[in-house]
């Protein structure tokens, strides 16, 4: 126990996942919890929800596979590249979770018409496809910073939202759907706080992390009020894009 201690990036690991767990409270995804509590949730809504939920599950695909190409070398230990590709395996195991529950519910009767059904279809121009080249562009960061963004941000996001609307829902399916991925989701946080505790130590990696969380956070967000909109058949004025200020 003493040895865990001195682990380089214990603090930054807790800093990270307390400061997600406190803006986990304010996920622009309530709205859609309740609907749920209130039983208002109808069949459309569910199967908008799992159809883009789903979109967003075979893009991490290309995401992963860009990240992946940082792991080729010697540079870390056999076990972070296991962590990693377990999670790889995990997030397939949820896109296929997703397709069955769009299946089961008659939304679509194979995987090939998933990807012609309307909820199910990929945008550019939308905030799902902002968030996932928005991870996708970590790819040039190592592999902590990247994980770090990733598991101790928006992932504990989703932990947080996913428990909250499968224990609003009277939905057996949603529910279980949900219930499900927790312990993989757990698991993939728990894997982020392991990697940074072990591999941050200097200052600068640290901030580099703090930062890449935040991005990460907030495109998860843009793409959490996009959802709710979708889910519940409204529009209503998207978070602002951040201000770039480019000198030459």
């Amino acid at each position: 126990m003493g040895a865990m201690t001195e682990l380089p990036g214990k603090a930054l690991a807790a800093e990270l996942i307390g400061k997600s767990r406190v803006e986990a409270g304010t996920a622009p995804i309530a709205a859609v919890i309740a609907a749920a509590r209130d039983g208002a949730l109808g069949e459309d809504a569910v199967v908008r929800l799992i159809g883009r939920l789903w979109t967003l599950e075979r893009m991490f695909y290309y995401i992963y596979g860009g990240w992946g190409q940082g792991l080729e070398m010697n540079d870390f230990p056999p076990s972070v590249k296991y962590l990693f590709s377990k999670q790889i395996v995990d997030e397939s195991t949820h896109e296929m979770l997703y397709l069955d529950a769009l299946i089961r519910r008659g939304a679509v009767a194979t995987q090939k018409q998933a990807f012609q059904q309307p909820y199910g279809r990929f945008a550019v121009d939308s905030a799902l496809a902002y968030y996932v080249f928005s991870l996708r562009n970590l790819a040039t960061y190592p592999h902590p910073i990247r994980v770090a963004a990733l598991n101790l941000g928006p992932k504990v996001i989703e932990f947080a939202w996913m428990e909250e609307l499968s224990a609003a829902s009277a939905d057996s399916d949603l529910r279980a759907v949900f219930d499900s991925q927790a312990v993989e989701n757990r698991s993939h946080i728990n894997m982020g706080r392991r990697i940074v505790e072990e591999f941050i130590g200097k200052p600068v990696e640290a901030e580099l992390c703090r930062w890449a969380c935040a991005v990460a956070r907030r495109d998860y967000f843009r793409f959490l009020h996009e959802l709710g909109d979708f889910v519940l058949d409204r529009s209503t004025p998207p978070p602002p894009l951040p201000r770039v200020q480019v000198t030459d």
